[in-house]
């Protein structure tokens, strides 16, 4: 099999379900297993998973609630794929971005991690998110800084070179800022220069980036381990004391208004998701 698609779901909004179930389905590229993950559910989600399609390519496992990563881990140990792809309980693909991010792995040897641009939606409505950076010091650089270089939902990496880098080390939230330095360390990062993912923009999951804190100084701190180190030393110095600062109460908090706003624009401005993704 050639590909894993990977999601964990806990207490998700049906009808979002639904929408990002069936943009896995409708790939143009087919030779693909979906496994989404209970990570404990007040109601188990395999009827509603199994009402919304019944493909024979999708495997529905429960486990009891231990946070995204351990279940992303969970996964990853299920996974019978080469490559494994990344979506969120929330989020639409775009219909031919498995066939892409395949045939660029395909074709680059080197590399360990793919992702692609995205699409920033609410109510079926969407904008162009700025462009990420395609090249792997430019993203890794990014990346140190806290800047938003990959989409964790948008990612597809090779099965061999996630479990060589440990898969998701942290349980809870910031796990995608360590899993993709580490990645980084067995392999080349890249992003295709095309938006691939529509990116749900949720009002009721508005917070801060506080909790995150911790697990993003954990993965700088365990990259200012690597050999890599050296290359990006200024940059990781810098983010590791603000991140610090942060935690510490020193430096003021990220706060969600911005996301507020830019739902707003969406609303606004946004134009309409294809009835064909």
């Amino acid at each position: 099999m050639k590909v894993s698609v990977l999601m964990a779901a806990y207490n998700s909004n049906v009808e979002l379900l639904r929408q990002s179930v069936m943009s896995v389905i409708n790939q143009t590229f087919t030779d693909f297993e979906f496994i989404i993950v209970d990570d404990g559910s007040k109601n188990p989600i395999e009827s509603t998973v199994r009402s919304i399609s019944n493909d024979e390519r999708i495997v529905v496992y429960r486990k009891e609630n231990s946070g995204l990563g351990s279940s992303l881990t969970y996964g990853i140990n299920k996974a019978k794929g080469e490559y494994i792809a990344r979506i969120d309980d929330d989020d639409l693909m775009a219909h031919d971005r498995l066939e892409k991010q395949v045939a660029y792995l395909d074709t680059h040897s080197e590399i360990s991690c793919v992702g692609a641009h995205i699409n920033f939606y609410y109510n079926n409505r969407y904008i162009h998110y700025h462009k990420f950076p395609l090249e792997h010091d430019e993203i890794v650089k990014s990346m140190i800084a806290r800047k938003w270089a990959m989409a964790h939902t948008a990612l597809m990496y090779r099965k061999d070179c996630v479990v060589k880098a440990g898969c998701y080390r942290l349980e809870g939230t910031g796990e995608d800022l360590d899993l993709i330095l580490q990645l980084s360390l067995v392999g080349k990062l890249a992003n295709i220069d095309e938006y691939l993912l529509y990116y749900h923009m949720s009002v009721g999951s508005l917070s801060s980036t506080n909790s995150q804190l911790p697990g993003h100084a954990f993965a700088l701190r365990e990259y200012k381990k690597s050999k890599e180190y050296e290359k990006y030393a200024s940059v990781l110095d810098r983010s590791l004391v603000s991140v610090e600062a942060q935690i510490n109460g020193v430096k003021k908090k990220r706060i969600p208004w911005r996301r507020k706003i830019l739902i707003r624009y969406i609303r606004w401005f946004g134009k309409r998701i294809p009835k064909t993704l």
